[in-house]
C-alpha cells in the first residue's frame, strides 16, 4: 500500500482494495490489518449512531446532507433589542417588539421570516421579515462571519441577526404602511408598543414546509423565495 498520512487524531482506517476491503486500527507501538467482507462493512455502518447532544427546543427540524446541512428553527414573538443605522449614519439602539421569527439555515446560507402565529408548524404560513438586510428571505450579514449550519451554532446564528447592526440595505417593502421599514421600527420603539402590530406584516400563501421543499430538497421552484 502506499504510504499515507495519517491524522493525529484517527484510531481506524479503511481500505478499499479490489475484490476486498482492509480495516487497520493505529495502536501505539504497532498496526493491525483485518480482512473484511462487504457484510461486515454494511453491517459496522449500519449500526453506527449520530448524537447531536441536547437540541435547544426551539429547533423544529435539522437534516444532514452532503449537499449541506439543514436546519428550521423559530423564536417566539417578544421585545428585542436591535441596533439601527439611518440615514446621516445616525446609530440607534432600539427595543421594540417583533413577531415570531423563523429561521431556515442550509450550509452557511440562512433564510428569516415572520409569522403573525405563535405556534410554527410545517402549514404555517410565512411573511415578510420586518427587517432590513434580507433580500428575497435570505439574510445579508455583511462582513460578519457566519458558522456551518448545526443545531451547536443556531443559537450563535439568531445573536448574530440581532447584534449586527441593521442598515438600509433591503429596508423597502417590508412592512405595510412605511417604504423604510427602519421608520416602522422607530415608531414602534418611540410610542413603546408591546406588541408587533399583525396586519403590517406582508403575508404569503407560502408555508414553512414550501420554504424547506425549495431551498433545502430543492424539490420545487418558487419565486417567492
Amino acid at each position: 500500500m502506499r504510504n499515507h498520512t495519517v491524522p493525529p487524531d484517527a484510531t481506524a482506517a479503511l481500505y478499499f482494495l479490489p475484490g476486498q476491503y482492509l480495516f487497520e486500527t493505529f495502536g501505539e507501538d504497532r498496526l493491525a490489518l483485518k480482512a473484511l467482507s462487504s457484510v461486515q462493512v454494511t453491517r459496522a455502518f449500519r449500526d453506527i449512531q449520530t448524537d447531536t447532544g441536547w437540541i435547544d427546543r426551539r429547533v423544529l427540524r435539522y437534516r444532514e446532507a452532503a449537499d449541506g446541512n439543514a436546519i428550521l428553527s423559530y423564536l417566539p414573538a417578544g421585545v428585542r433589542n436591535i441596533t439601527v443605522v439611518f440615514p446621516g449614519d445616525r446609530i440607534e439602539t432600539l427595543s421594540l417588539p417583533l413577531p415570531t421569527m423563523i429561521l431556515l439555515g442550509k450550509g452557511r446560507d440562512y433564510y428569516l421570516w415572520a409569522t403573525s402565529s405563535s405556534k410554527v408548524t410545517r402549514n404555517t404560513r410565512l411573511s415578510v421579515a420586518p427587517l432590513p438586510n434580507i433580500g428575497g428571505g435570505k439574510i445579508c450579514f455583511g462582513k460578519n462571519e457566519v458558522p456551518e449550519t448545526h443545531p451547536s451554532t443556531i443559537s450563535d446564528v439568531w445573536k448574530l441577526i440581532f447584534d449586527a447592526p441593521f442598515n438600509g440595505d433591503h429596508a423597502t417593502g417590508r412592512c405595510r404602511t412605511e417604504n423604510d421599514v427602519r421608520d416602522l421600527l422607530e415608531k414602534l420603539a418611540a410610542d413603546n408598543i408591546k406588541k408587533f402590530p399583525t396586519p403590517q406584516l406582508i403575508m404569503s400563501s407560502s408555508t414553512v414546509e414550501d420554504a424547506w421543499a425549495t431551498i433545502v430538497e430543492q424539490t420545487r421552484y418558487d419565486s417567492r423565495f
